[in-house]
């Protein structure tokens, strides 16, 4: 048996299912451990993994392989240096600085073999650099070494010193983003108090984390960390949100917790429903990972200004080949952009990665960001976004003949939920969906019994439920799922989710903020329903758009809107696949990690802090590369007319680059410009090329 299948491949994505027999975790460690790879995705519940890499045959060879479970060549994997060669590292990082520093205190006729020893030594001290981005370091050399060979080692002892200086602090900063984000996580405990079955009713035992198992009883104590997802058996207790401390939610019998949320108050005995390897709060760590590690390139300028690389490089050749001065030269090459925002870009990075976190929005690159500041559409799903995401049995109507108390059994086994807390509980908004999409099947005996959503009824058996779909709420999603057994309809169950507080008024803040377009993709169980009362509110604004729950008009939706190459943003659980090339795809915390970003807490609530974070930084990036731009070619103008010495003009590029670094701090401290009333904001018009829908035309399902 083949450990992995290809069901789908391209250029730079590849998917497969796994084999039951192969463990999921380990082969996600050993795929991440690859060169060339980006991220990998893994499905636990349809045993698939999604890997996007860099295309490299090389690379894909050494995908196959571990997929396969053979033996993965040396080269391809990641592997962790040595204590001594980091410190080995660290020393010779800071030669060229002894160099630089030594320049002036040196003999003249010693000057120039000191500073061309501090620019060896400094392209050699930064070897990942030098192999991501080796036109950048080597024009930085060659500008060094041409002033110092025509009797300018002062400028170039200055210019490593300065520039020494600001990447210590761009790497103070970056370290000091990676562990907020560290903070932002939870520690569970070592060793956690467990009752078993097979175990004494009065006793327990302590365990591990990595030791418990579904099924476990796991008692938890003001202050402790919900080492696992899990349903409340006894006890209340106020938890409080992973990463998210403000928000704070009551828990008693019945109710769903998350792993990484902290009890503030109270005891309760949580029933495990899967191990720690694939809890929310691992995807979160996940996705945290993949924040920490997908650094944006640091000697690239930002998408639009890679043309500019060239200009210092042509401009000194042309005046060196028509005079021959080469300390002019030198001096015009000193004038680079990039040499400036390669060091201000991961600074403000960091800085708005730490602004959006608080916020509530956990993401990562400056691309992200500006397609988040820069979409005039918005896409958002309405299970798990518009409604809580937690669902509550509402009511179970049996057929004449039919036992409650032997439906109820059957629910409780099918959403593994102790039958004392079933009236109380609530159910996962990726149960209730896996539900209503494909249904769940439960082994009574001999017997099968099916759980099945009107859709589902009518593709596999055929059937038409009787009387129409219960009556709607407006605060509230509802699904209706039937009870196949015996070859008959035994009973109906109605489930509900809450709507978001102020759901809507979250949707009009963000028309406020610019965007033109906001559509609501609904999920549908099949019922046909016509308008509910809050999908008539949906549609009162001329921004708001609604599609029902087809994929052929989800897909010609987002088609038409990227047609002129604009970004969408997609709010979602489960649409990531309908994601178009060059949108951002962001989630809710109880989604997979995968997308572009995570959000924490209420996802309206931080998605509308987050635009306004979004917009702020996306304007002070286009500044600062606008006025690079602008002094760095008054400079180079300087230098080729000689208004300015050699020593001026590094000192004038070097001093700059320091400002814009420092200007990259107050990213962190942007203040969000002031809420328009959404009554204020501009009447929507038509986009080009992009009719919009009307809402009325559209077929229907229940909206949240």
């Amino acid at each position: 048996m083949r450990a992995a299948r290809i069901l789908h491949e391209t250029s730079h994505r590849l998917r497969a299912v796994v084999a039951t027999n192969v463990a999921l975790d380990k082969l996600r460690a050993r795929l991440g451990a690859l060169r060339g790879v980006q991220s990998v995705r893994v499905n636990a519940t349809l045993r698939s993994v999604a890997i996007r890499h860099d295309g490299a045959p090389g690379t894909r060879r050494a995908l196959l392989d571990a997929l396969e479970g053979r033996a993965m060549a040396a080269p391809s994997v990641r592997r962790a240096r040595p204590a001594p060669a980091a410190a080995g590292g660290e020393t010779l990082a800071i030669v060229p600085l002894l160099f630089a520093a030594s320049v002036p205190l040196l003999p003249r006729a010693w000057r120039q073999g000191a500073a061309l020893g501090a620019i060896a030594t400094r392209a050699v001290a930064q070897p990942a650099r030098l192999r991501d981005d080796p036109a950048a370091v080597l024009l930085d050399a060659v500008s060094l070494a041409a002033l110092a060979v025509s009797g300018q080692p002062l400028v170039v002892s200055t210019s490593v010193l300065l520039r020494w200086l600001s990447e210590r602090l761009s790497v103070r900063l970056v370290n000091q983003a990676d562990g907020l984000l560290d903070r932002l996580l939870p520690t569970e405990a070592s060793h956690y108090r467990v009752v078993r079955e097979s175990d004494d009713p009065q006793g327990e035992v302590r365990t591990t984390l990595r030791a418990l198992r579904a099924g476990d009883r796991i008692r938890l104590e003001a202050g402790d960390v919900v080492p696992v997802d899990g349903c409340v058996v006894a006890g209340d207790a106020m938890l409080a949100g992973a990463a998210h401390p403000d928000d704070t939610r009551d828990a008693r019998a019945g109710s769903h917790v998350a792993a990484g949320e902290r009890l503030m108050t109270g005891m309760i005995e949580l029933r495990a429903e899967a191990d720690a390897g694939s809890s929310r709060l691992e995807r979160m760590r996940a996705q945290v990972r993949h924040a920490i590690g997908s650094r944006d390139p640091t000697g690239r300028l930002a998408p639009g200004f890679e043309r500019l690389l060239p200009l210092p490089l042509t401009a000194a050749a042309l005046v060196f080949g028509l005079t021959g001065d080469t300390a002019r030269a030198a001096a015009m090459l000193q004038a680079n952009p990039s040499q400036g925002l390669d060091l201000a870009l991961p600074v403000a990075r960091e800085a708005a990665l730490y602004s959006l976190a608080r916020r509530g929005l956990l993401t990562s690159g400056l691309e992200a960001i500006e397609r988040l500041a820069s979409a005039r559409m918005f896409v958002v799903q309405d299970t798990g976004v518009m409604a809580s995401g937690r669902w509550t049995i509402e009511s179970v109507r049996t057929e004449p003949g039919g036992d409650p108390g032997q439906v109820r059994r059957w629910l409780a086994a099918l959403a593994d939920t102790p039958l004392e807390v079933l009236d109380v509980a609530n159910f996962p908004d990726r149960l209730v969906r896996q539900w209503v999409r494909h249904g769940a099947l439960l082994r009574v005996g001999e017997h099968d019994l099916h759980l099945a959503s009107r859709r589902r009824l009518k593709e596999i058996w055929g059937w038409t439920l009787d009387g129409g779909p219960p009556p709607t709420r407006a605060d509230a999603l509802r699904r209706e799922l039937a009870v196949v057994a015996a070859g008959r309809v035994v009973a109906r169950v109605v489930l509900a989710s809450a709507l978001r507080p102020g759901a809507l008024t979250r949707i009009d803040e963000l028309s406020a903020l610019g965007v033109e377009r906001i559509v609501l993709f609904a999920e549908d169980d099949g019922s046909g329903r016509d308008v509910p009362p809050a999908e008539d509110a949906w549609c009162g604004s001329d921004r708001r758009e609604y599609i029902s729950d087809d994929a052929g008009a989800r897909i010609d939706c987002l088609a038409a809107a990227v047609s002129d190459g604009t970004p969408v943003v997609v709010i979602h659980t489960v649409l990531r696949d309908l994601v178009p090339p060059g949108s951002l795809s962001l989630c809710p915390m109880d989604a997979d990690a995968g997308s572009h970003g995570v959000l924490l807490g209420d996802p309206l609530a931080s998605l509308v802090a987050a635009r306004r974070a979004a917009q702020g930084v996306h304007r002070r990036l286009r500044l600062h590369q606008g006025a690079a731009v602008v002094a760095n070619s008054a400079l180079m103008t300087a230098a080729a007319l000689r208004w300015l010495p050699p020593i001026g003009t590094a000192l004038l590029h070097h001093g700059f680059a320091l400002l814009l670094l420092l200007d990259s701090l107050r990213v962190e401290r942007i203040d969000a410009p002031k809420k328009r009333p959404a009554a204020a904001a501009r009447p929507s018009t038509t986009t080009r090329g992009r009719p919009k829908a009307s809402a009325r035309n559209q077929s229907r399902s229940e909206f949240a």
